[in-house]
């Protein structure tokens, strides 16, 4: 219940703050902290980044967005993707990448993954994503919100 109420604490900061307090730019690199729910998974702490690879051209780039999740073991996403600008202080992202699962098969599945950053303060990003991982026998989905730190 906790896990919830930091969740929902963390959207509602977000929600309340992007309209009047906006980044000017996507961010290139940030780093920060959050949470991870899902339909076939417990609430997890999630340790999210990302780093620019390379621009695309047209306010477009290319990113790489790791993820590091805590819950009763360590799970890893690497996902790429790319980022563009819908208004300022609103940058929707999508793609795809790997994602290595510590539920004792130590598997590697394919994921793809989307969701938008959203800038609340200069050195602040609100990042909210969904994943869908693909494992033998189904598929997963999760949702991660984390506050980051933009450098």
């Amino acid at each position: 219940m906790r896990n919830r109420v930091i969740f929902l604490s963390i959207l509602a900061g977000g929600a309340i703050a992007a309209p009047t307090v906006q980044a000017q730019q996507p961010p290139d690199y940030y780093v920060g902290v959050g949470i991870r729910t899902g339909l076939n998974d417990p609430t997890a702490f999630v340790i999210d980044s990302k780093a620019k690879v390379l621009d695309l051209g047209s306010d477009a780039t290319l990113s790489v967005r790791p993820a590091v999740l805590f819950e009763s073991g360590t799970e890893l996403r690497l996902p790429l993707s790319v980022e563009g600008a819908v208004a300022d202080g609103f940058y929707p992202y999508a793609g795809g990448g790997i994602a290595y699962n510590a539920d004792g098969s130590s598997r590697v599945d394919p994921m793809i993954t989307g969701g938008i950053d959203i800038g609340v303060a200069r050195n602040l990003v609100l990042d909210l994503n969904l994943n869908m991982l693909f494992q033998p026998g189904g598929t997963d989905t999760e949702f991660t919100a984390s506050i980051n730190y933009a450098f």
